[in-house]
């Protein structure tokens, strides 16, 4: 765990609170803008990380368009774009219903296999450029459950299959015009992007030469990194060698530093050799705590400190738990916490177990100031369960 920098509580919110801060928003993506732009490659933003409109809002900006993986992503795109920004889509699952719905509207379809684009050939509109998902066949990840490129992968066609295909029969490439991989997750170098480019630049040369647009996916954290020659380099090999135009589509790297949840602690008690401090936030508002079982970073934790605790979520999920603490004051009853680092992926995952409400949403602007976006309430989680009608028999 991490010691945060100058960042403050405030009682100003009803928690559990999940608060976006425009400043460092606009920080990252402005970094993000300036490698894309000295790399000379298009910025795509892949909102499956944070579709909250206080987000989307800022990113829109600073973005050449929106990498989607579903026709719900592509109507809230579309609706907030209307023409200024072009529309990618890729899925394992692609509906010719879905692509008569967007017709011209959208920009860029890639299609997760050769028999998923036979399916799919006659319903893209003419104006629509269509791509292949590429597995390079090297994995980087070391939990397969997010490895793209795992054994018996379902995620793109198999580089070296798609090489003797494409050799014995050149027309299997018939209206493809570009290609996509991913195959990498939270990286804080691009060592491994190089190493991809020079494998898909060894083995299959020709399809390279026959395509337009190259997507090299996301997966890296660009704030973490401290040197960004090889993710130049790794673009130059498919723009000087080949000439191809190439997309690059970061999600958690634009929105993970931005998102906080703060939570109230609303009791304190000792079991084992432990202090339990119980949260209004539970790990499934945070469900890659849950997912990963990493402990993630408290505003005010110091390691040693004089003060321990466990701290723990609201459900009943004995699993429940965030992690031990340790601060240099001790925790009471009422006091706020804030879990840092929330922006990607958290209220995408939320969920309402137990019944537990969303967390309130907030935007700090610029200049310091909140506001409340909006709030879970009973009537939605109502909803979600098919409605309050149901008559006692």
């Amino acid at each position: 765990m991490r010691r945060a920098g100058k960042m403050t509580l405030t009682n100003e919110l009803e928690t559990p609170a999940f608060v976006t801060d425009e400043k460092v928003l606009q920080k990252d993506l402005a970094l993000l803008r300036d490698v894309a732009d000295q790399a000379s490659c298009k910025l795509l933003y892949s909102p499956k990380a944070s579709v909250l409109s206080t987000v989307l809002q800022n990113i829109v900006r600073q973005v050449d368009g929106f990498a989607c993986s579903s026709p719900y992503e592509l109507r809230l795109l579309d609706q907030l774009c209307i023409g200024t920004r072009s529309l990618h889509l890729v899925s394992p699952l692609i509906k010719a219903e879905t692509l008569a719905a967007f017709g011209d509207r959208l920009d860029y379809l890639t299609v997760n296999s050769l028999s998923q684009w036979d399916f799919l050939r006659d319903s893209v509109s003419p104006l629509t450029s269509v791509g292949l998902r590429l597995n390079p066949e090297l994995s980087f990840v070391r939990d397969a459950r997010y490895d793209p490129c795992r054994h018996q992968s379902k995620l793109g066609v198999p580089m070296s299959k798609l090489a003797d295909l494409v050799a014995r029969d050149p027309a299997v490439l018939r209206g493809i015009t570009g290609l996509h991989f991913h195959n990498n997750c939270d990286g804080a170098d691009f060592v491994n992007l190089l190493a991809t480019a020079r494998h898909i630049q060894s083995v299959i040369p020709n399809i390279l030469h026959q395509v337009d647009w190259i997507n090299i996916g996301g997966g890296y954290l660009f704030d973490l990194a401290s040197d960004y020659t090889d993710f130049y380099e790794a673009v130059a090999i498919f723009r000087g060698g080949f000439g191809l135009e190439v997309f690059m589509e970061p999600g958690a790297a634009a929105v993970r530093r931005c998102g906080t949840i703060e939570a109230t602690v609303h009791d304190i008690f000792g079991s084992g050799d432990t202090l339990i401090a119980i949260l209004d936030t539970t790990v499934n508002h945070m469900s890659e705590v849950f997912e990963f079982q990493f402990e993630p970073d408290v505003l005010g934790h110091v390691d040693g400190g004089l003060h321990s605790y466990t701290l723990a979520g609201c459900t009943c999920l004995a699993g429940d738990v965030f992690g031990h603490y340790s601060f240099d004051k001790p925790l009471v009853i009422g006091s706020r916490l804030m879990f840092l680092n929330m922006g990607a992926y958290t209220m995408s995952k939320a969920h309402r177990f137990n019944g537990v409400a969303l967390p309130t949403i907030y935007r700090r602007r610029r200049d310091g100031s909140l506001d409340k976006v909006g709030a879970d309430s009973f009537d939605e989680f109502a909803q979600h369960t098919g409605g309050t009608n149901v008559a006692v028999a």
